[in-house]
């Protein structure tokens, strides 16, 4: 007993450190979420059966190393997500494809500034498509061309 009141006494005040970098404590970072449309149509591509969200790619265009995202499929959603984008201040670089084709990058200044409390990222850009962000949900509505 004695030595879990130590460790817990260590912990303590190991957490409680003053000196800590306050990005230490930030909640989980950007999360982007992309929902691929048909520029013609409209409809969700993968909803419509066009594409087959299994074929989903997401790679690091500066090293070429598959990046991890998640596809949720829930009550039809049928979006891209990809999580903890620039934890750090960093580059990031990606390219969204479904199977051979490439939808669109992503590029962002991922630039902590401090706000407050809050942190918030920098030059967001979407290449090679068009777009459009729903402000309400924040999801980024992808116009695929799928000539």
């Amino acid at each position: 007993m004695k030595q879990l009141s130590s460790l817990v006494c260590i912990f303590l005040f190991i957490g409680c450190n003053s000196k800590a970098d306050i990005t230490d404590n930030l909640t989980a970072p950007e999360t982007f979420a992309f929902q691929i449309l048909d520029k013609n149509t409209g409809e969700n591509v993968f909803s419509n059966k066009t594409y087959n969200p299994k074929k989903i790619t997401v790679k690091n265009l500066d090293s070429d190393d598959v990046i991890p995202h998640h596809f949720v499929s829930d009550n039809d959603l049928d979006i891209i997500v990809l999580e903890n984008v620039g934890r750090e201040s960093e580059n990031i670089n990606y390219s969204v494809n479904v199977g051979d084709k490439r939808i669109f990058e992503l590029h962002v200044d991922a630039i902590l500034v401090k706000k407050g409390l809050d942190f918030e990222y920098k030059n967001v850009e979407i290449t090679n498509t068009v777009f459009k962000r729903d402000k309400t949900s924040g999801v980024y509505n992808i116009l695929a061309s799928l000539d």
